[in-house]
């Protein structure tokens, strides 16, 4: 009982101190709490004076000191602004907020524009030819600049609540996107100034009306204005004709613009790459649209260019100038998927652009073929546009080689030229038909013809063609072979006549030579008249055949042989048989010729040289 009394009396002591220490213990807790928030409370005061310096010493080398400074600055005007709105401090700290942004800002573009700068056309090159798109040696901005850039936009873009930073990457990036690609084009153009220029041109066909030349060119890429020289047909002669007004021809390469298209299609992957190096993912979209704009515009302006100049080529029916554009329209074709790949999520402005350039440029090609038809068809037969000897009209050479120069093109041209050409060729036989009935001569009409029949299916066949036009016409190489002989057989109609010469006959009767090699006298007359007859005729065949042209060796033999066929056994015959016999006293007069003779005069035919 007494330790009871005790124990009981021991805690009535002890429970009051219990309580007081408990008591004593909350007011230092307490007091503890108070004085760590007024050092907070003071920690805010102190902000301006401490981060002041290093806002005046800018961000540059120091962006993580800078931007824990600026951290400062926006949880002082977060406190000052709930707890005490009316202050100064709030004041000061608010403007050292707004010239540390302004810094941020400025630092960003700086480092930017510091280490932006175009990529050489070399290194455009190597990376045009790199199948490797993700390449870093490609993004060409320092590790610790992309670092600085990446933490300056993600504060900006969150803290900072700031979009300049946008607009100032987007235009510094696409400026020197624009420069690369210019960069790129003059380096190229520079390499086609000491290498590839026309330098040749032929007169092509023109509608009635159109009062300037057309000029035929020989494919390209480098279209420019240049003094226009003529150019050797394979008939063997040079067409003339006259210059278009410089100021009517306007320079275009293809070249560059090929290597714009390639460029553009991988740098605007190295900018999306290192886009997302640097810009925080919600601007992306927005970045990348904005710094591919002017670059693809620059790319379908330059295209547009093609497409305006091709349409005045059509204007003056200038058609083989347009070929040098069939190479753009097979590149932009096959680069773009990769502009496709590449452009997904952007504008469907500029998602559209390359395809709709495509569309314009295949307009182009349907119209040029559809032109130079018309214009086949419709070249005026003038007599002064006639050549005077029979060879290839300039018409046919011009045909075919613009057709040579279209399958060049086949990838791009195929279809259309699969369907057009037969109707060209169509159109080139009649015209031709027409033109012939200018001569009044058949027979050089017939040699006209078959000149140009020949150096069509020769063309058709030397040019791979033939398999085209087979498609529309699978015996289009029988018909010109039919063609060619048809005229043959005209042109020998002129020889005709000689075989009455050289027949040993009067109105039919056989002519009976007398004992002693004596004529009868009214047989005498018809001997004279007949050698006279034969060496007039030969001689005036001759000497106006022989300038009569006939580009092709073989067909010039062929009809030699078969005027010697016709000419030489019979002439051998009757002159044999007369040069004994007593038919005139100047006898040399009328055996004018030897059998020899005869065989070299002949061989003299389509030679104006022999």
């Amino acid at each position: 009982n007494h330790f009871d009394e005790r124990l009981h009396k021991l805690e009535d002591t002890i429970l009051p101190v219990h309580r007081k220490t408990k008591d004593l213990q909350r007011l230092q807790d307490n007091i503890e709490k108070t004085l760590t928030s007024l050092d907070h409370v003071i920690g805010y005061h102190h902000v301006a004076n401490d981060v002041e310096p290093v806002l005046r010493q800018g961000p540059s080398r120091q962006v993580d000191k800078y931007l824990h400074s600026m951290e400062r600055l926006v949880k002082a005007v977060a406190f000052f602004s709930e707890n005490n709105p009316d202050s100064p401090e709030l004041n000061t700290v608010n403007t050292l907020f707004s010239n540390g942004k302004d810094g941020l800002e400025k630092e960003f573009q700086a480092q930017l524009s510091r280490h932006t700068k175009p990529m050489p056309p070399l290194k455009v090159e190597e990376l045009i030819k790199m199948e490797n798109k993700e390449d870093e040696s490609f993004i060409h901005l320092p590790e610790k600049t992309v670092s600085d850039l990446s933490q300056m936009s993600e504060w900006l873009s969150g803290p900072g609540n700031s979009q300049s930073f946008v607009k100032a990457y987007s235009d510094i990036r696409s400026n020197n996107l624009i420069k690369t690609l210019n960069g790129m084009s003059d380096h190229i153009k520079g390499n086609s100034n000491t290498g590839r220029k026309i330098s040749n041109a032929i007169s092509t066909p023109k509608k009635p009306g159109n009062r300037r030349a057309s000029n035929f060119r020989k494919p390209s890429t480098l279209l420019r204005k240049e003094s226009l020289q003529n150019f050797g047909s394979m008939g063997g002669r040079k067409s003339s004709h006259a210059p278009i007004a410089e100021e009517e021809l306007i320079e275009l390469e293809v070249d560059p613009f090929v290597a714009m298209v390639s460029a553009c299609a991988k740098l605007i992957v190295v900018e999306q790459d290192m886009m997302q190096s640097v810009i925080p993912e919600k601007y992306r979209r927005k970045v990348f649209d904005n710094i591919i704009t002017e670059p693809l515009e620059t790319v379908e302006q330059t295209g547009t260019k093609i497409v305006e100049y091709s349409k005045q080529c059509i204007a003056r029916h200038d058609h083989p100038s347009i070929v040098n554009v069939f190479p753009a329209i097979k590149h932009l074709k096959t680069t773009l998927p990769a502009y496709q790949d590449a452009l997904k999520g952007v504008s469907e402005k500029n998602r559209l652009r390359i395809p709709r350039l495509i569309a314009e440029l295949d307009s182009v090609g349907v119209k040029v073929l559809e032109d130079f038809s018309d214009c086949v068809k419709s070249d005026p037969e003038k007599e002064s546009n006639m050549p005077k000897d029979g060879t290839v009209h300039e018409l046919t050479s011009n045909t075919m080689l613009f057709l040579q120069q279209l399958a060049e093109n086949v990838e791009i041209v195929g279809g259309m030229l699969a369907s057009n050409q037969s109707q060209v060729l169509g159109a080139l036989k009649l015209n031709l038909e027409n033109k012939s009935r200018v001569y009044v001569d058949l027979f050089l009409a017939a040699v006209f013809l078959l000149n140009n029949y020949h150096f069509i299916i020769t063309a058709l066949n030397r040019h791979n063609l033939l398999a085209l036009a087979q498609i529309a016409t699978p015996e289009i190489e029988r018909f010109y072979k039919e063609f060619i002989e048809e005229q043959r057989q005209a042109y020998m109609q002129c020889w005709t006549k000689f075989d009455s010469y050289l027949n040993n006959d009067n109105k039919g009767v056989p002519i009976q030579v007398q004992p002693g090699g004596k004529l009868k006298d009214k047989d005498k007359q018809v001997v004279k008249d007949k050698f006279k007859s034969f060496n007039n005729d030969f001689e005036d065949l001759v000497k106006t055949h022989q300038q009569w042209a006939m580009p092709s060796s073989d067909i010039k033999k062929e009809i030699r042989n078969s005027v010697k066929s016709r000419i030489r056994s019979a002439y051998s015959e009757l002159h044999e048989k007369y040069r004994m016999v007593q038919f005139t006293k100047n006898i040399d007069k009328y055996l004018k010729y030897t059998p020899e003779s005869v065989v070299e005069n002949i061989d003299k035919l389509f030679d104006q040289y022999a």
